[in-house]
């Protein structure tokens, strides 16, 4: 165990807090005001469960080294001192750059893994199953797969875990680095990984950071990823980026979902291809992408998840001045992986003739929609609007508006009003814009108030809701990613909930908004020590919440009618508005 864990396990930050601020018990947690700025009424919360403070008033937030060195004034370096005195923890020199030593067993360890799974899958008989996989199915060369120093993890309970202790590799240090992990009954360790092939992410010098683990037992989840570590961090990482850095250099980057897609793509001699590795792709990978180039093409699954992915990592790329196409995928394919199956020039022309972004926005929505009625370019205003008003480019405002202008027959000062304005009537009453929501921490935002109160609750509690409710539910972003980390969580079965899993496996930035959830004072608005209190406040959030829901559905809906009705499709007008009936039998 490194210094600064051996610390952290010593001191606990309750009764460390508590020596300068009086603390009250709420919950879970403890409250007390704020010892950073004034206040009467308190908003400072600390967590013993995940050992954190959180101010609400304020925002100053950390752990005990954090609060060290707001409340003395002192550098990381003093406050490491005072808190290992107070430990009884001796130093030594080489505590004074924790991280480094840290870092570099954690490499050492993932080094260990990498070689042991790819061992298993290529001379060992308990890699045969995953080996058949990617020769068979996969169809991928033997020199593919030790390019990629592909693995697979023995679908046993600890066959890893017995090899790193034979390396002298203690569990807290597997721990640390996400190869292991709890059992569910709270007893001992168990490979993070089992009956999965596997997947090295190598960082831009090579080294490797972390792993992925695609499931051949079909089991949920179907990926798996590293947790995030001292030297992974999903929102900061891109597969292949370490191989594909000097062609992207030359030719731009294809960005797809997953890595079957870029070892596929790479074994077909398409190099310049990274992907996202299932996450939404953040700001943060971005910048580190702009080292290389400025020319991306999304070449994303063809379903409406992938569609909308492309939406939200455009308004990011755009901010930043990158220059967007989009490959097309052929309506016979899912993705680029099946399409190099059946043709890799196919595969090749598909991203060569890749259009710009926004023609790819304009052209998908004229093919999903009528331009020739007035409800028809409603409906396709109501869709672009929305985009082209994040826009910043003038020159490609002026460009766009005077193709959808010539498009839809109208004047290009009526389509430059509603860019400008950023709304298309109704639109703007049906969908919330993001930037102007209520905020998260807020009773009268019920989708943030609706999380907090599950995390109050018990484990079973939790599942009953969970599986109540739907992804389309909700329309906070930030709602939308700690929910289906809490559903899929929640599918593995487990006997009790850790909040600590649930932060590890959060993609950057949102475990601050889960911390936030987790924390929030509920003292004067609801009895949570009472279960039956609190799952009839639940309750009555997850109506509120369906209702807003089904209203939504039934104002599109509508909409679709009406147009089916225009094009005297009586088929379909029976079949939405059987729909609009069910939902508000349902909820309205």
């Amino acid at each position: 165990m490194d210094t600064i864990s051996e610390i952290k396990q010593k001191i606990d930050i309750v009764d460390l807090v508590g020596s300068y601020v009086s603390l009250k018990k709420a919950g879970r947690n403890y409250k007390g005001l704020c010892p950073f700025h004034s206040e009467n009424t308190p908003s400072f919360m600390v967590s013993p469960e995940l050992q954190i403070f959180k101010c609400f008033g304020c925002g100053e937030a950390g752990d005990i080294f954090k609060f060290v060195q707001k409340i003395e004034g002192v550098e990381f370096s003093t406050a490491l001192e005072q808190l290992a005195q107070k430990a009884g923890v001796k130093l030594e020199k080489r505590d004074y750059d924790p991280e480094s030593s840290k870092r570099k067993q954690l490499y050492h360890i993932n080094s260990l893994t990498a070689r042991y799974y790819h061992y298993i899958l290529t001379k060992h008989p308990q890699g045969k199953k995953g080996l058949e996989y990617l020769t068979q199915k996969r169809k991928l060369k033997p020199e593919t797969i030790e390019f990629f120093q592909l693995g697979y993890a023995p679908d046993t309970w600890d066959s890893l875990l017995k090899f790193l202790k034979k390396q002298n590799i203690h569990e807290n240090e597997m721990l640390d680095a996400g190869v292991i992990t709890e059992r569910s009954s709270g007893g001992g360790y168990i490979d993070k990984f089992r009956g999965r092939i596997i997947f090295p992410f190598k960082g831009i010098d090579g080294k490797i950071v972390g792993f992925n683990g695609r499931t051949i037992f079909d089991r949920e989840p179907k990926y798996l990823n590293t947790t995030e570590t001292a030297i992974f961090h999903k929102g900061s990482f891109l597969f292949n980026l370490a191989n594909a850095k000097v062609d992207i250099k030359k030719e731009g980057a294809v960005i797809v979902e997953g890595q079957m897609d870029v070892i596929t793509a790479y074994q077909a001699g398409i190099k310049n291809v990274i992907a996202s590795s299932g996450t939404a792709l953040a700001e943060s990978q971005f910048k580190l992408l702009q080292r290389y180039t400025n020319d991306l093409t999304f070449c994303l699954d063809s379903d409406t998840a992938g569609v909308n992915a492309v939406y939200r990592a455009v308004e990011i790329a755009e901010k930043l001045g990158f220059n967007i196409k989009v490959a097309i995928i052929p309506p016979a394919y899912k993705d680029l992986d099946e399409i190099i199956k059946d043709s890799p020039s196919k595969a090749k022309k598909v991203i060569k003739d890749a259009v710009d972004v926004y023609d790819f926005y304009i052209s998908s929505t004229l093919k999903a929609n009528s331009k020739e009625s007035a409800l028809g370019k409603k409906l396709i205003l109501e869709t672009l609007v929305p985009i082209f008003s994040k826009i910043r480019n003038p020159v490609i405002i002026d460009h766009y508006s005077k193709i959808l202008a010539a498009e839809l027959n109208l004047s290009e000062d009526t389509i430059n009003t509603m860019f400008k304005a950023g709304s298309a009537n109704s639109y703007a009453e049906s969908i919330p814009d993001e930037n102007d929501k209520t905020p998260l921490l807020s009773r009268d935002n019920p989708e943030g108030y609706f999380l907090a109160l599950l995390f109050k609750s018990d484990i079973d509690t939790m599942r009953k809701y969970a599986y109540k409710m739907d992804v389309e539910d909700f329309t906070n972003p930030i709602v939308v990613n700690i929910f289906q980390l809490l559903a899929s969580y929640l599918k593995e079965n487990r006997k009790s909930f850790n909040i600590k899993q649930i932060i590890k496996r959060a993609e950057e930035g949102y475990g601050d908004n889960i911390s936030e959830l987790y924390l929030w004072d509920f003292d004067g608005i609801i009895d949570f020590e009472s279960p039956q209190i609190l799952e009839r406040e639940i309750e009555s959030v997850f109506k509120r919440i369906k209702r807003d829901s089904a209203k939504r559905s039934v104002k599109v809906l509508t909409e679709q009618i009406k147009v089916a009705e225009l094009e005297k499709n009586w088929d379909l007008v029976l079949k939405l508005t059987k729909k609009v009936e069910k939902l508000k039998k349902l909820f309205l």
